[in-house]
């Protein structure tokens, strides 16, 4: 008994003595060793299962006395904390699947407090907070947080408006380039038409903004764009009638007052097919358009321009003069078969006479931009000499308005500056500016780049290695896309600027050690005589040479040489105590 002197614990238990098996978590000590029968790894520590503080009481390196090693998956100090979680800030580190993209900041996590333009991303969006960085009026953070736009195009959606303007000024979504999906881009109802980008009818005329600019070629601006008193929707979608005419029949009385107040037909010039048109029922005879039996026949035309004298009454022409306004069409021509305004030389008003434009370049007399392209026909005519019935007339991408009213390209040039890229291509595709042909002034046209050397026409150096584009492919032959082309450690543009060695020769010297070796070990590169190559001793039978370029005191790509008597041996041994005493 251990009471006399002994070492039995329990003289009145027979299973319980010194040596005797111990039954773990029963609370006897069976052997009488005088531990805890609750700390079965013997760390010191009891069981967590039994109101102790060790998490794994098998273990005994787990413990809260033992230090944590981050990231194996275990938690060594018994703390409860994840063990990808060395900053403790609750996220789990991006490396082994978390969200926290700092786990050594615990101020940096997913939603963290941003402390503005400190080149810091504190709350692990991918951007820092008041920074603008495609300087399209917002936040970089708010773009990514609460925007979803991309912080690094100015445009996201490509519509013609910066996000900042859709955002901040106009309301309209960057996401999307039609907004309130009329058919124009929001960027087009802004700048060009005028029209609103939240409304697809700004004027409530029945008719889309869209419809009306690139279907009817009505104004968008003005529900009753011909002002006869129909809406342009009502002509479109219930008369039939043409919304830029206000006499669709050309019979002398304006399309709403043939439906508001005679009741007749505005599409048809003789209502009741009596032999007379309904303007000179009403307006000359004062016969009933919609009964034939009173019809008054009288053909009399005197200049033998296809309208009868009464007609010319009705119309305001001349009866003794066949071409009125003289603009190459007869009056005849012009109500009947042109539609155009036989008062008006030039009816669209687009800088052709109606006749030029019937008889001459086939272009639409009612229409003043026939290939709605944004330009008049006249100044493709007369100004630009552009074709005016093709909206792209150098066939590049870009209406030919919008390169002379945005772009101040040449709509005649498919590629304005020559680049090797299409004005359109730069505008939609690269991002690049049409009217230079090296944007970032690299030296290299930014087709080149493109299509070529597969640099960044937007960046003068791609590879971010000190030497711009243009140089490295044509004077010094380095790859723009590669900052080491050599692979030796030195970036392109230190070898050239700072250390003098050939960015295209890991070993300048030729001495048998690369370039980026030879600087940390701190040798000449340019030298061959001080080429050393890296020896270990192996402490046994032999020697680890690394005869080629690499990091010093690395062992990767090492080649073993046996120990040997001889010459061998020697020149070895010396090598070794050669490096040692230069180091």
């Amino acid at each position: 008994s251990s009471a006399y002197g002994g070492d039995d614990c329990d003289e009145t238990d027979a299973t319980i003595y010194t040596g005797a098996p111990d039954a773990w978590y029963d609370g006897i000590d069976s052997n009488c060793d005088g531990r805890s029968d609750y700390d079965a790894d013997l760390d010191g520590h009891d069981s967590d299962a039994y109101g102790g503080d060790d998490c794994d009481d098998s273990d005994p390196d787990i413990n809260p006395d033992e230090a944590e090693v981050w990231y194996d998956g275990v938690d060594s100090n018994c703390d409860g904390w994840s063990d990808y979680d060395a900053d403790q800030d609750g996220f789990d580190s991006s490396a082994y699947r978390g969200e926290d993209c700092d786990d050594t900041d615990a101020t940096v996590y997913p939603g963290a407090p941003e402390v503005l333009a400190d080149g810091i991303d504190q709350d692990c969006n991918g951007v820092d907070s008041g920074v603008d960085t495609d300087g399209d009026g917002l936040d970089d953070d708010v773009e990514v947080d609460d925007v979803g736009t991309d912080p690094n195009v100015a445009d996201t959606d490509g519509d013609g408006l910066s996000d900042g303007e859709e955002v901040l000024d106009y309301g309209t979504d960057p996401l999307d380039t039609d907004t309130d999906d009329d058919g124009l881009t929001d960027g087009d109802e802004v700048g060009t038409v005028g029209t609103d980008p939240l409304l697809p009818d700004t004027d409530g005329d029945g008719l889309t903004d869209g419809d009306e600019v690139n279907v009817h070629h009505t104004d968008p601006l003005d529900a009753d764009t011909d002002d006869d008193g129909l809406t342009d929707g009502d002509e479109i979608n219930v008369y039939g009638t043409d919304p830029r005419l206000d006499d669709t029949d050309i019979d002398g009385l304006s399309d709403g007052d043939e439906v508001d107040i005679y009741g007749t037909d505005p599409t048809d010039a003789d209502t009741d097919d009596g032999g007379t048109d309904d303007g000179v029922e009403v307006l000359v005879d004062g016969t009933d358009p919609l009964n034939p039996d009173d019809d008054i026949t009288d053909t009399t035309d005197t200049d033998g321009d296809g309208l009868t004298d009464r007609e010319e009454t009705v119309h305001g022409t001349d009866r003794l003069d066949p071409d009125t306004d003289d603009d190459g069409l007869s009056d005849g021509e012009e109500v009947n078969e042109t539609t155009t305004d036989p008062l008006d030389s030039d009816t669209d008003d687009d800088g052709l006479s109606d006749g030029d434009e019937v008889n001459t370049y086939g272009t639409d007399p009612l229409d003043p931009d026939t290939d709605s392209d944004g330009l008049d026909d006249g100044d493709e005519v007369n100004v630009y000499g552009t074709d005016p019935l093709d909206s792209d007339t150098d066939d590049d991408g870009l209406l030919d308005g919008t390169e002379v009213n945005k772009y101040g390209t040449d709509p005649l040039l498919a590629d304005t500056d020559a680049d090797g890229l299409s004005d359109g291509r730069e505008v939609t595709e690269t991002l690049t500016d049409p009217l230079d042909d090296d944007t970032d002034d690299d030296g290299l046209l930014d087709g080149r780049e493109v299509d070529e050397t597969s640099t960044d026409p937007l960046n003068d150096d791609s590879d971010g290695d000190g030497l711009i584009d243009g140089d490295e492919v044509d004077i010094y032959g380095t790859d723009p896309n590669n900052e080491d082309t050599d692979s030796d450690g030195l970036l392109d543009g230190d070898e050239l600027n700072i250390y003098g060695t050939d960015p295209t020769d890991a070993d300048t010297d030729d001495g048998s050690v690369d370039d980026g070796t030879e600087i940390i070990n701190g040798t000449d590169p340019l030298d061959p005589s001080d080429d050393v190559p890296v020896v270990t001793d192996t402490g046994d039978t032999g020697v680890s040479i690394k005869p080629e370029g690499g990091v010093l005191g690395g062992c990767g790509g090492c080649t073993t040489v046996p120990a040997r008597s001889g010459l061998l041996v020697g020149l070895l041994v010396g090598l070794l105590a050669l490096v040692r005493r230069r180091d």
